[in-house]
């Protein structure tokens, strides 16, 4: 797409959402070690269309229109990443900068709630 996101993916199998939070970062930003005790999870909901991921097509006649996703936020100890081939570049941003960055709505209600939540404390 060549837009400015952060890491994203959806679960395998019966992955509850943070498992597969947690397994998608891990796949897309090369820290082999995720400790879910350092993911926090956001209020920040948002759904896709299933007509994005081509395996869900058959559950359209089921009824399942739209993917729920789920956000969180990971407080990072390791700066250094080494990017999955579904990245080409990754930026240590400002707040503002990474707002002006970011594509997509959901990212950015994300990054402010994680703005706010930092600045009261958690």
């Amino acid at each position: 797409m060549k837009a400015w996101q952060f890491v994203a993916g959806g679960g395998e199998g019966d992955e509850i959402p943070k498992m597969g939070a947690s397994r998608e970062l891990s796949e897309e930003t090369g820290i082999s070690e995720i400790d879910t005790r350092s993911m926090e999870t956001l209020d920040t909901i948002g759904t896709v269309p299933s007509n994005l991921f081509v395996p869900f097509k058959e559950a359209w006649k089921d009824g399942l229109y739209v993917i729920p996703s789920y956000t969180y936020a990971y407080k990072m100890t390791q700066l250094n990443v080494k990017l999955s081939q579904e990245h080409l570049e990754y930026r240590w941003v400002t707040f503002d900068q990474a707002m002006e960055l970011l594509h997509f709505d959901l990212d950015k209600t994300a990054l402010w709630e994680l703005d706010k939540r930092i600045k009261n404390g958690l």
